[in-house]
């Protein structure tokens, strides 16, 4: 009888995980899943429509259908099995429903039967614009049928294709690399034309520069990089939120979350494969891939009156199911804004179980059929919408538990400001990090002498930067992304060219001087690579990339929509890669360096230096002792021995960080005064000697000596010189 219960509870218990199992797998069975009797199925969530249609299309480029087949209820989805069809199918939905929108409540619902939707949950989409898709304005009361803009949705089956694997790097040893598709590969002349920009161009080995230094993959391979940040590569409208004559560059307004965008494909009907390409050549190079995604908006916009009309531009969610998807004020007269684009989604309240199934859907599709291996969440304040409780609803999702998951923990409202620093955050089980504007802003001050604040300093580059106020009891040096620059600002020869036009990017011009130019940015590029948490380096930064070539200086910081749609390079430059300037020239690029090439170097070398040895990325936070002379406490710690700062006067600082058993101590000194500083008996401080390893104000080939033979290297004088606006790096070996 005993062990008949037993069964019976072991029966319980396995319908219970079996049962789980089941409602996981059916919640993200939206889309089209083609089964095993070759048959389709298609599921598309919809719980306000009174009729939804599935539309067959024979042609991609038709505008008729060849079937409408009714799809039948089940709770708040429509479903239909479709035998004789499969992989490469064109489709799309229709739906019908209360219309109760008007113009002065604009949040209802906007169903109208003559308007042809894309499935939200595509594997696959056709990149059409969206002008030319619909055959008159989209107004909401049209009464022809019209086509949803981000065209025609395919069924596509994943498993013709080769997975790409995955790349597992350690959180604190990553060194990310921001970087977009097309700029990247745009210029590079070896290339075959039709692969720059593309996601082929960017997989391809052996591509050079105009002086015959490595491009493309070859380049951050060279570098030293072991992850790439790519802007958005999902489906999105380009011709949203544009000027006229304009693309919509950077990709932030995406339209469908589960398929990439066909026009970085060197052949639109094989975004897919190519994409899949690009991924395994990045991992075959030991470099992890990391997608840009926009979860907070969609590229839809919601409705206003145009021409005495009510009008929207929608192409799936808008007209599927708008009431439960975005948010709304109470009276339901304006929709939610904090993303600055007038459509917040809603992840907060009843209405929210199917807007985070569908992130977790669209994360887990490209972390196990693309072989993603993190994502950075663009305006990641919003996923929270206001709850204290954050966005462990992503994290908590076993089926990409092994993806790094970076935050950017603002929104555009300022309704909620930071993602992390919620006092019910479970920093334990978390496994978010975060963009930090803070550092950005602090380390561009120190390097035009004006951050005051030496505590500040310090915590930055100690790693503490993640929360507010210091190190959380649970947290890691590691949940700090730290950054000069990013797409969404200057580059970092622009944070030294241009001055502040409107006060808030902490930029100065230099006064001209080339020199102090070339010795901020390699004083800016240095601390960040000798600061604990994680590096990230925007593309091109590191030979002096420059986006001042746009129309006016307001113009250079923000360049989102800086690609003609007319082929007028003079524009499209602006955005793209000018690999001359790793050359050292800057024929293409007036504004740029011509020490692209120094700087390039340096940052190569501070990137292996970073890699030896784990003084700057350690995995818990480094324990501070006193001064102690001749290092009698070389035990893993750190500690500063000389220091200034605060009130009126700018910093200088030296940092020792001890090494542990088997590896030497690294001195570094940062000076962010106008004047030289010396340092007077150093040789206190280690029972060896200090050698010289980095001088950031000398030139290429003498800013840095030699890593693997270091102890052969220049032996610093008891009292060392570090130039104004610049820094130096000793290494000693204390055993």
């Amino acid at each position: 009888m005993k062990f008949f219960y037993i069964l019976i509870l072991i029966c319980c218990l396995f319908v219970q995980v079996q049962g789980q199992y089941i409602e996981e797998e059916r919640a993200s069975m939206y889309g089209a899943q083609i089964q095993s009797n070759g048959s389709v199925t298609f599921t598309v969530y919809s719980p306000l429509a009174t009729q939804v249609e599935l539309l067959l299309f024979s042609y991609a480029n038709d505008l008729t259908p060849s079937q409408i087949i009714p799809m039948s209820k089940s709770g708040n989805d429509w479903t239909v099995n479709v035998p004789g069809i499969g992989h490469g199918t064109y489709y799309m939905y229709r739906a019908s429903g209360n219309q109760n929108v008007s113009t002065t409540k604009p949040y209802g619902t906007l169903f109208n039967k003559n308007h042809y939707l894309n499935d939200p949950y595509a594997y696959q989409n056709q990149n059409v614009k969206y002008t030319n898709i619909f055959q008159s304005f989209p107004y909401v009361q049209a009464t022809s049928s019209v086509y949803a803009g981000g065209g025609k949705s395919i069924v596509y089956d994943h498993t013709k294709d080769r997975h790409p694997g995955n790349v597992k790097i350690a959180r604190k040893d990553l060194i990310i690399y921001e970087m977009h598709v097309q700029d990247y590969t745009a210029r590079i002349q070896n290339l075959d034309p039709s692969k720059r920009g593309k996601y082929l161009g960017l997989a391809q080995s052996g591509l050079k520069t105009p002086g015959g230094l490595s491009a493309g993959i070859d380049h951050l391979v060279e570098l030293g990089v072991n992850a790439v940040e790519l802007m958005p590569i999902m489906e999105y409208d380009e011709l949203t939120g544009n000027e006229d004559g304009r693309y919509n560059h950077w990709g932030y307004m995406t339209t469908n979350f589960f398929s990439p965008e066909a026009r970085y494909a060197s052949s639109e009907e094989n975004n897919v494969v190519e994409f899949k390409t690009l991924v395994k050549a990045l991992h075959d190079k030991g470099i992890a891939v990391f997608m840009d995604v926009v979860y907070n908006h969609t590229g839809e916009q919601s409705p206003w009156t145009s021409n005495g009309k009510l009008a929207a531009k929608y192409y799936n969610t808008m007209g599927l199911h708008n009431t439960n998807f975005y948010r709304a004020t109470s009276d339901g007269k304006y929709y939610f804004n904090n993303t600055g684009t007038g459509n917040d989604v809603a992840f907060l309240g009843a209405d929210s179980l199917y807007t985070k199934q569908w992130v977790r859907d669209s994360l887990s599709l490209w972390h196990q059929k693309y072989g993603i291996d993190g994502f950075r969440f663009d305006l990641a304040r919003i996923l929270a919408d206001g709850s204290d409780s954050a966005a462990d609803w992503v994290d908590n999702d076993t089926r990409f538990t092994n993806a790094h998951l970076h935050a950017e923990p603002w929104d555009m409202g300022g309704q909620w400001w930071d993602f992390m620093d919620s006092g019910k955050w479970n920093y334990s089980n978390n496994r978010w990090t975060k963009w930090l504007g803070k550092y950005r802003d602090n380390i561009r001050r120190f390097s035009a002498s004006n951050l005051k604040d030496i505590a500040m300093f310090k915590q930055l580059i100690e790693g503490y930067g993640s929360t507010d106020s210091g190190a959380h009891a649970s947290s890691k040096p590691w949940r700090s992304v730290n950054m000069l620059t990013c797409h969404d600002g200057y580059t970092l020869r622009d944070t030294v060219y241009f001055n502040d036009y409107d006060g808030s990017h902490n930029c100065w011009d230099s006064g001209g001087d080339e020199n102090l130019r070339r010795e901020r940015q390699k004083l800016m590029m240095g601390i960040l690579m000798t600061s604990q948490g994680v590096p990230l380096i925007l593309q091109g930064d590191e030979f002096g990339r420059t986006k001042s070539g746009a129309l006016s200086q307001s113009d250079a910081h923000n360049t989102y929509n800086y690609e003609s749609s007319t082929g007028d390079h003079s524009i499209n430059y602006v955005n793209w890669i000018d690999w001359a300037l790793k050359d050292g020239r800057n024929s293409n690029s007036p504004n740029g360096p011509k020490y692209g090439n120094e700087l390039f170097h340096w940052t190569k070398n501070l990137i292996q230096l970073r890699k030896k040895w784990n003084h700057f990325r350690r995995d818990d936070f480094p324990t501070y002792i006193s001064n102690t002379p001749n290092g009698s406490a070389n035990d893993y710690k750190y500690t500063y021995i000389w220091e200034a700062g605060g009130g009126a006067n700018p910093i200088q600082i030296a940092v020792i960080w001890w090494g542990k058993a088997g590896e030497p101590d690294i001195m570094v000194i940062y000076n962010e005064h106008w004047n030289d500083m010396t340092i007077s008996n150093i040789n206190q401080y280690s029972q060896g000697n200090w050698k010289i390893l980095a001088r950031s104000w000398y030139g290429k080939g003498n800013d840095f000596g030699s890593l693997s033979n270091w102890s052969n290297n220049e032996t610093a004088n008891s009292s060392f010189f570090v130039k104004g606006r610049s820094m130096a790096i000793l290494i000693s070996d204390n055993n």
